[in-house]
Formats: C-alpha cells, sequence, structure tokens
C-alpha cells in the first residue's frame, strides 16, 4: 500500500514539474506583455513578422532565430529555421542608425568598442531608457581571457535610439520588430536552456573587406590575427548555413565545433 503511494505522489512531482516548465515561456510573455511598450510592439509587429516568416515557409511564431551584426557595413540580419538541424534562411536585414569606437573587439571598460566574436541574448528590458533592449552576453570566455582583468566594461545592448557608447542602437520601429520577434521565440521554446545567439563581426569577412582590413589595420598584427580566428565561424555559416557551434581554448581562441 505504502508503495502504491510513493508511486502516485511520484508521478505528481512530475506531472508538476512537467507543467512548470511548459509554462515557464508562456509566464515570460505573458510578464513581458505587462509592460504597454511591449503591447505596442506586438500590435505593430506581430503581422509584418508573419509575413515575412511566411514569405520564407517558415512557421511563425519562430522556434530558432539568429542575429548577424556587421559593425563597417551597420547592418544587422535576422536568420531563423523551423529545426536546429534545418538549413537558415535570411529573414530581414535591418540598419543599426550608429556606432562608437572602430572596427576591433572590446578589451575593457570606457574603450567605446562595440564587442566582436560570439554571444548570446541573455536579458529582455521592457523597461530601458532607450525604448526597449536586449542584452548582449558580452564579456564571454574569450573576452574574460584577452580583456583587462576585473576592468571589461558591460552591459551592452541592443536598444531603441541613436544614442551608443559601445552598443547597437536601432530606430524605435525597428527594436519593436526585433524586440517582439525575441520574445515571440522564447514562447516557441520547449526548452527553457536556449538562448538566442547574436554574432558580430567587424564587416562582412569576404575577400574585398580583407583587402580593406589588412590596408587599414596593418599596425596591429593581434587585432588581425583576431579577425582571422573569426573567420572561421563565419565561414562555417556561410556553407553550412547554421550558426556555429562555438569553444574557447585557455588563450581566448575561438574554436568552432564541427
Amino acid at each position: 500500500m505504502l508503495s502504491i503511494k510513493l508511486l502516485r505522489y511520484f508521478f505528481l512531482l512530475l506531472f508538476l514539474k512537467i507543467g512548470s516548465v511548459l509554462a515557464q515561456p508562456q509566464v515570460f510573455t505573458e510578464k513581458q506583455l505587462g509592460n504597454q511598450r511591449v503591447w505596442n510592439a506586438r500590435l505593430s509587429c506581430d503581422d509584418k513578422l508573419k509575413n515575412l516568416f511566411n514569405t520564407q515557409m517558415l512557421q511563425y511564431p519562430p522556434r530558432f532565430v539568429y542575429w548577424r551584426a556587421f559593425k563597417k557595413e551597420k547592418e544587422m540580419e535576422l536568420w531563423a529555421a523551423d529545426s536546429a538541424h534545418h538549413r537558415y534562411k535570411l529573414i530581414k536585414t535591418y540598419k543599426v542608425v550608429n556606432t562608437s569606437g572602430n572596427l576591433g573587439p572590446k578589451r575593457q571598460e570606457g574603450d567605446y568598442q562595440i564587442p566582436e566574436g560570439y554571444y548570446h541574448i541573455n536579458q529582455y528590458n521592457p523597461y530601458s531608457s532607450f525604448y526597449l533592449s536586449f542584452k548582449v552576453s558580452y564579456p564571454n570566455k574569450s573576452d574574460s581571457i584577452l580583456g583587462k582583468k576585473g576592468n571589461y566594461g558591460g552591459q551592452i545592448f541592443v536598444h531603441g535610439d541613436s544614442l551608443t557608447i559601445g552598443c547597437l542602437p536601432m530606430s524605435n520601429e525597428v527594436i519593436k520588430e526585433l524586440y517582439w520577434c525575441n520574445i515571440q521565440v522564447n514562447s516557441n521554446q520547449n526548452d527553457t536552456n536556449y538562448n538566442i545567439p547574436i554574432h558580430i563581426y567587424p564587416c562582412r569577412m569576404n575577400s574585398s573587406n580583407w583587402a580593406y582590413l589588412n590596408s587599414m589595420y596593418n599596425f596591429d598584427p593581434s587585432r588581425i590575427e583576431f579577425w582571422k580566428n573569426l573567420q572561421s565561424g563565419y565561414n562555417y555559416f556561410e556553407l553550412m548555413r547554421k550558426p556555429p557551434a562555438i569553444l574557447v581554448d585557455n588563450k581566448g581562441k575561438y574554436l568552432v565545433r564541427y
């Protein structure tokens, strides 16, 4: 009799645990929609995003998205797929309205640099002073090894408005679209550990831009070497159309996991 009670108790706990996990994305979305700015983003952008995804014959709300930003071109791309195993399709390219610093990675607080490297989105702020914002996971492991110890800086966001010190500012109309897209992904995810990747490059890593980088930054071989390291992840996506899985070695070098 005791074993039956224990079995029932076990299945009850399991049911509650599964229910809690499944409810988390929905709770997150409901909390976000409690803010008027997010609600306005939904009203103005939901149909627009749905049409963009339908044009690429992808489901909406989206399951998997991937952001690529290019500092020199002042552009950010939205890619998406219905499965992590499918090739991603380009949904839209957005303009970054302003940048700060120069091409090259961020190495310390106050250097005005926009980070370069492999990151994910790890926070959403519907109460941002810059309308809406989502946070880039800087510093990552590589930054922590190669940056100035104890003075990495942080608080790197994609946000509205045009002001920036190391962030990626978009117009308020654009940030609504980006923000709501990401909220939709989170609401449509069964994996609560999923983080939306955002990879930031100095430029599109093609031959003409490499000629520019080698010409303009030949005074800094370490920067050129860093960009050569980024090239492997860039090439992987260009070939496979899937975001690269990245490891970092003990010297801060990025390694593409094939």
